[in-house]
């Protein structure tokens, strides 16, 4: 909007400059036609000047010598008057001031006199000013001037505020290790100019400091995680470390050794090497020596070595975790889970769970650690059977077994002994029925199986 108003100031400058020259013209044109007038009115005067002069030249020649001397010396003056007069009239003859006011500026000229002389003053006082060194502003001036001072203080502002300036410039930082002290470096030495910024080193020095273990005895409410917890370690480091098969066995009294850093305990085996180990479970060589105190590479079967920063995988965590159901048993698949032809009736019946075949007496393990909560003998039905809890919600059911080697209420571990295959109750061969239940609802026991 400034910008506009101050283009449209300037338009209607040069239109005014076009009308004072046209009211200029129209001045020269009044003030020519006026001085011919005045050159007419002139020529007229200075006529009947000289026709009073000689008429006074008549009545002074015909006056009597007696005549009254005051009269004849009056006589003279206007004479000489006269002739003064006739003599100004006469081109180029010099004029005082007030002449040239009096005949120069009529009474009729007036108007056109007053547009010309301001005109003319405008001009003279802006040269005067112009002489003095003044300068001459217009009000269309001093509202754009004032405008684009705010605007450049505002934009000042705001960049000033937003830290423009030292956005613009770019900033280094150089990062040490913690171990490494920042004093070494000399400052003559410093480098002057960097391109880039310099990334931290990211070293894991726990890695190759050497293994502590402290004991620790289970206390009532203690479990696993908790445990790992408290001690900063991967729940995998204790199972490894103290060999853990199950993890809901943990019993009050126990002792467990913790190391001081997360990696698991390694038994070697015939062939193992610890370049081997360390390329197996993505370590070094160098940590493995460290952690480990060893003075060589050179390792004997059946010793024990710890792996820093080793994990387990997954399937061995969950299995030691209680997370997995593994086989109950070996033998032959011989019916699945769903909908099946009766063996005694021929009928479709639905089936809720799976059964393998093999000879009596074959071990019968639990599929997963928990709790004993039904151990009956069905004669017409399951036979002699065996119904685990477990953790989340799940239920195992072991039927139509031989003997049966827990009692309720006990609590067994994953892959532990809980009875012998048989054919009692509703059974066509020795054979076991399994079933998985998920919140009291039968589910296809192979689509959990490990």
């Amino acid at each position: 909007f400034t910008i506009l108003y101050y283009l449209l100031h300037r338009r209607v400058e040069r239109r005014e400059n076009q009308f004072m020259q046209a009211d200029a013209c129209d001045d020269s044109d009044s003030m020519s036609s006026l001085i011919s007038d005045q050159q007419v009115n002139s020529r007229r005067a200075s006529e009947e000047l000289h026709s009073q002069g000689r008429r006074l030249e008549v009545i002074s020649h015909n006056i009597p010598v007696k005549s009254d001397d005051g009269f004849r010396n009056r006589l003279s003056r206007a004479i000489a008057e006269n002739q003064r007069r006739v003599s100004d009239d006469k081109p180029g003859r010099k004029q005082s001031g007030w002449q040239k006011s009096r005949r120069a500026h009529p009474r009729s000229g007036s108007i056109s006199r007053f547009k010309l002389i301001r005109a003319s003053e405008s001009v003279q006082g802006g040269n005067a000013a112009l002489a003095r060194g003044e300068v001459l502003v217009s009000s269309a001036d001093l509202l754009f001037m004032g405008n684009a001072l705010i605007v450049f203080m505002i934009f000042a502002g705001l960049f000033i505020t937003a830290g423009g300036i030292q956005r613009l410039l770019p900033s280094y930082r150089m990062s040490l290790p913690a171990d490494v002290y920042a004093g070494a470096f000399l400052a003559s030495e410093a480098p002057r100019e960097v391109s880039e910024p310099i990334a931290p080193i990211d070293i894991d020095t726990s890695q190759f400091q050497a293994l502590e273990v402290v004991e620790y005895v289970i206390q009532p409410g203690d479990t696993l995680s908790q445990l790992a917890l408290d001690y900063d370690l991967n729940m995998d480091t204790i199972v490894s470390f103290n060999q853990i098969p199950d993890a809901y066995r943990m019993m009050p009294g126990d002792v467990y050794q913790l190391p001081n850093r997360d990696g698991l305990l390694h038994q070697v085996a015939s062939g193992d090497t610890l370049l081997g180990l360390a390329e197996e479970y993505g370590s070094s060589l160098n940590a493995i020596l460290d952690a480990n105190s060893l003075a060589s590479s050179d390792i004997l079967p059946g010793q024990a070595i710890f792996i820093p920063g080793a994990r387990m995988n997954d399937t061995d965590l969950r299995l030691a975790l209680g997370e997995l159901f593994i086989y109950p048993t070996v033998g032959r698949f011989t019916s699945g889970f769903g909908n099946r032809i009766d063996p005694f009736t021929g009928t479709i019946r639905f089936h809720n769970g799976v059964d393998w075949a093999n000879s009596i007496g074959t071990p019968v393990r639990a599929a997963m650690a928990g709790t004993v909560v039904r151990v009956e003998n069905q004669i017409g039905n399951y036979g002699k059977f065996v119904i685990i809890e477990h953790p989340k919600g799940f239920q195992t059911l072991y039927a139509h077994l031989n003997t049966i080697n827990v009692r309720r209420g006990q609590y067994v571990s994953q892959n532990e002994l809980i009875g012998r295959m048989g054919n009692t109750g509703r059974s066509t061969g020795s054979h076991l029925h399994f079933t998985i239940f998920k919140n009291m609802v039968p589910v296809d026991p192979l689509a959990y199986l490990h």
